[in-house]
């Protein structure tokens, strides 16, 4: 019986960690956007729709990133040397 290549294993094993990770993303992200509605229902909070909710997240998590990331070294002009 002939074994199959080196390359065809290294693609089905990139292909099955590669959707772990889509599918680990995707519960985390999904059970944050869920908890976050939740919240917001019990706060009694009203919103047009889910897509307002989810630029909501998304702009917070992107100037969270910024913010996170201007406090640290890499952006901080006190430690760039001319």
């Amino acid at each position: 019986m002939k074994r199959k290549s080196r390359g065809m294993d290294r693609l089905i094993a990139f292909f099955i960690v590669g959707a772990m990770v889509l599918i680990i993303l995707a519960i985390l992200m999904g059970s944050y956007f869920l908890g976050f509605i939740g919240f917001l229902k019990v706060m009694g909070v009203e919103y047009e729709s889910y897509w307002a909710i989810y630029l909501f997240l998304f702009f917070i998590f992107v100037f969270g990133f910024i913010a996170f990331f201007k406090g640290t070294r890499f952006f901080n002009e006190e430690c760039q040397t001319e």
